[in-house]
């Protein structure tokens, strides 16, 4: 219960942080162009700084033994939630197959999920998250590009590999496993930034939903239903497998709550680039994320039940 209050209480300052980019969206504040330039400078600059601080702890067997856990439920989880999607979403001409099984497997855990873990879990939550987030690079460039466009591209796959993220996971590892610790001139700054993880990454989903229609998003009912299959239904699938591998709570929580996560926001973006139904793409993330302050709570409080 006590996880389950603090996952509602930093899900709905999240939310609210969303609203506050809807209004900025809204009042001409923040403008498509500026929400661009926002979203780059989250994904180049403040996630690999919250990564790179976040592996800034002693690396005891415990958090090793953690580490080797989380990259097993992790990829377990990808793979249930693959096999899921390609059982319930069949491939039809009329629907928008390709956006629905990405939206189910793949979530905001970069976004939402590492800022939401933190404020739970603390730093060595963010550390696991930052497991299941490494699964999820390699797995969005490689699955994920040939869910979108029929076509297995290595060279996207290998240009993830060389982002900022990736380069800062690397960074991250070695002084992990090495023991060093960045001077304090240098590791302030980076931390400094680190702050910015949650408010800026929740103004730019609040810009983007803004520009969904409101009566357009109630009335679809399809995205309604893969929204209620994203956030309620996969966790709980997920839950049911990797309860029995044994692990601390806080590497489960971290790995439950990745997977708990609203539908992840570079599904639109690749809906751009691959000619399929941006608005669609943008309606799913809009629902799952405004419902995302009630399911994750609900998942949490699930777990807890029943684990």
């Amino acid at each position: 219960m006590e996880y389950s209050i603090l996952v509602l209480k930093q899900a709905v300052i999240m939310i609210l942080i969303c609203v506050i980019g809807m209004i900025c969206y809204k009042t001409d504040i923040i403008t498509k162009n500026v929400q661009k330039y926002f979203s780059s400078l989250v994904l180049k600059v403040v996630m690999p700084c919250v990564i790179i601080t976040s592996f800034q702890i002693d690396l005891s067997p415990e958090i090793m033994n953690g580490l080797i856990v989380a990259v097993l439920l992790s990829v377990i989880s990808h793979i249930i939630m693959i096999l899921s999607s390609n059982l319930l979403i069949r491939k039809k001409e009329e629907r928008e197959y390709a956006i629905e099984r990405f939206s189910l497997v793949y979530t905001n855990c970069g976004y939402m999920g590492i800022p939401l873990i933190e404020g739970v879990l603390g730093a060595e939550g963010v550390l696991y998250a930052t497991v299941y987030m490494i699964v999820f690079s390699v797995l969005v460039w490689s699955h994920g590009v040939v869910v979108m466009r029929d076509k297995f591209s290595l060279s996207e796959l290998l240009a993830v590999l060389k982002s900022p993220t990736m380069i800062a996971i690397g960074v991250g590892l070695i002084l992990l496993i090495s023991g060093l610790r960045l001077p304090y001139i240098i590791a302030k700054p980076i931390s400094y930034v680190a702050l910015m993880n949650t408010p800026l990454p929740m103004l730019v989903a609040g810009v983007t939903i803004a520009q969904q229609s409101f009566f357009d998003t109630i009335k679809d009912f399809r995205a309604i239903l893969i929204s209620v299959m994203r956030m309620i239904i996969f966790p709980i699938i997920v839950f049911f497998v990797i309860k029995w591998i044994p692990c601390s709570d806080i590497v489960f929580l971290s790995i439950i709550l990745s997977v708990s996560c609203p539908t992840a926001a570079i599904g639109t973006l690749f809906a751009i680039e691959y000619n399929k139904n941006a608005a669609y793409a943008s309606r799913i993330f809009a629902i799952t994320t405004v419902a995302s302050s009630i399911t994750m709570p609900l998942i949490i409080l699930f777990v807890n039940l029943f684990n």
